[in-house]
């Protein structure tokens, strides 16, 4: 039963028949229960048209609603010109968990949408390792891949690689001079080089065009489609690093699809071909370089698109890599970092010069520990395995603490890790934590993972007693019961949401407000040593219907459940 829809519904049927025409319905939520469970202050707005008082409209549309006996709501009263709803909770209660408890984890799962979805996540240069600023864009891109395709959307990932760039040129002649460090892990192997030839050419500015002639060689043959010694080189240190990298988005529960290499695009041919249809334009001007004029878009900087030498660009090859991409799919996201803003939009204007549909663009801010920033060039940078390990091990002190097995400290820490970066709206900076990562009490993830695990409990206990769940509700509901219940059956919309307005820490909040809200009852509703038997099953299919909820959610989020902490 979908009570806001149902409520939704039916206003807009009854003001459309006042005003003959349609007009957008938003439920507002009263500070308390007593206030009702929804409210409207539409009748505000429609005064200055009906020339009425916002009483009088309200009294009017809510004698008309009450004879439509809308499923779900018990009663309807107005006041002060709002509209106010309350829901009948013993039908909503009953219903909700008798779905819920039937489904499991297919509770809230759309239908499927016949939409085809890349997303585009990840794609740190294959120079090092992840370190804490990818992890932003690696954990909103998965957590997304997850809620949209739970939504009902076919997606596929995408994970960019750039192998064609200056930093490549270097690692592949730093590999020449200093060879890897097989003891390593390989990412971290190929960091220690790159770091080294950065220092190196510091030293040896004259060694400079060794590097340029590098990346002409590679785009040279890639576009003769050979694959010389050259090719091979920066082949086998683009995979070196990638191994390394895999490794460590396996560690943080994070797998792509696709592995898609920018220099395809060259040996395919369609940078070239790109090239060729902006020229058509006219909009090309050659000075130093081609330059591509975007004022028509409002863009007051030019594109490079190529050097004086014919040689492509990153920019070229991007939109290459964006017309193949969009060719496949009918959306496609990417998530950048903030600074990648102008680029992202003179990738947007070339692409409809050129025709084609445009990537919607998710941003995300920096974040940082409270330490500062970091430089992989200079060798400074926090990893993403040293804040994984990092993360695991203060789980290990704080299950010693609590007396919980630490076989659970790798969910824990993971979650810790995952949670309290989607819990964050990307357009903000953040400060990674770590009093508030691994916060038992009231805002990291162990929070929710401990009000799944008392569920677990209950349950157990309620089955070593052989006490059966089942939605009755034939009783008076408490204040808490009734949160509860409201708070469960918003997951639906919750879901809906996170994947249209592709914001993960909406589900990231709600998951912390439902442990909080089952928290209260927990404390306040006795369940299994109530006598009332009505009120312990009913109870009972609460508890399990926040567990199923709470795993579903977490699991969405790329979370394990312990289960017992």
């Amino acid at each position: 039963m979908d009570v806001k829809s149902n409520i939704i519904n039916a206003l807009k049927k009854v003001i459309s028949e006042e005003l003959k025409k349609e007009i957008d319905i938003k439920l507002d939520e009263p500070p308390n229960l007593e206030l009702g469970d929804y409210s409207v202050n539409i009748c505000f707005k429609l005064s200055k048209e009906l020339k009425k008082s916002p009483k009088e409209i309200a009294e009017s549309i809510r004698n008309k609603l009450k004879s439509m006996n809308i499923e779900g709501v018990k009663e309807i009263k107005v006041v002060n010109g709002y509209i106010n709803f309350y829901i009948d909770y013993n039908k909503l209660g009953k219903d909700l968990t008798e779905e819920i408890n039937k489904e499991g984890h297919n509770y809230g799962r759309g239908d499927k949408k016949g939409i085809k979805i890349i997303l585009e996540h990840t794609s740190a240069n294959p120079n090092g390792p992840l370190h804490i600023g990818h992890l932003r864009n690696a954990i909103i891109g998965d957590c997304l891949k997850r809620i949209l395709e739970f939504y009902g959307y076919d997606v596929e990932t995408h994970y960019y690689v750039n192998d064609m760039g200056r930093q490549m040129a270097l690692v592949v002649y730093g590999i020449e001079l200093f060879g890897l460090d097989e003891n390593k892990k390989k990412d971290n192997a190929i960091a220690e080089t790159y770091v080294k030839i950065n220092k190196y050419l510091e030293e040896h500015p004259e060694e400079e065009e060794k590097i340029l002639e590098l990346m002409r060689e590679y785009e040279n043959a890639l576009e003769r489609n050979e694959d010389n010694e050259i090719v091979k080189k920066f082949e086998f240190a683009v995979n070196y690093a990638l191994d390394g990298i895999k490794e460590t988005l396996k560690n943080l529960n994070i797998k792509h699809d696709t592995f898609v290499w920018e220099s395809s695009y060259v040996r395919n041919g369609m940078v070239k071909e790109v090239i060729k249809r902006l020229m058509e334009t006219g909009k090309v001007i050659k000075e130093d370089t081609y330059m591509l004029d975007l004022s028509d878009f409002g863009i007051k900087k030019k594109m490079v698109l190529a050097r004086a030498n014919g040689t492509s660009l990153y920019s070229t090859r991007d939109i290459a890599y964006h017309l193949d991409k969009l060719s496949k799919c009918d959306i496609g996201i990417d998530v950048l970092g903030a600074d990648h803003k102008l680029t992202a939009e003179m990738v947007k204007a070339a692409l409809k010069l050129l025709g084609s549909k445009v990537p919607e663009v998710i941003f995300y801010e920096f974040i940082s520990l409270p330490e500062g920033s970091m430089s992989t060039r200079k060798g400074r940078f926090i990893s993403a395995d040293e804040l994984l390990d990092e993360a695991i091990k203060r789980a290990k002190e704080e299950c010693k603490k609590r007396g919980v097995d630490e076989k659970i400290a790798y969910d824990i820490g993971l979650g810790a890790v995952r949670y309290n970066i989607a819990r964050i709206s990307p357009e903000k900076p953040m400060i990674f934590k770590w009093d508030e990562a691994l916060d038992f009490e009231k805002v990291g993830c162990p929070f929710i993972q401990y009000a799944h695990a008392r569920c677990c409990r209950i349950l157990e206990e309620a089955e070593n007693k052989n006490i059966k769940d089942e939605p009755l509700f034939d009783y008076e509901l408490t204040n808490e019961e009734k949160s509860l219940i409201k708070m469960l059956n918003e997951f639906k919309d919750v879901i809906k949401e996170s994947a249209e307005n592709r914001k993960v820490h909406i589900l990231a909040n709600y998951l912390l407000e439902l442990a909080k809200t089952f928290n209260r009852f927990y404390a306040n509703c006795p369940i299994l040593i109530t006598k009332d038997e009505n009120i312990k099953k009913s109870r009972l299919s609460l508890v399990k219907s926040t567990k199923n909820v709470l795993e579903t959610g977490l699991m969405l989020l790329g979370i394990n459940c312990p289960g017992r902490m």
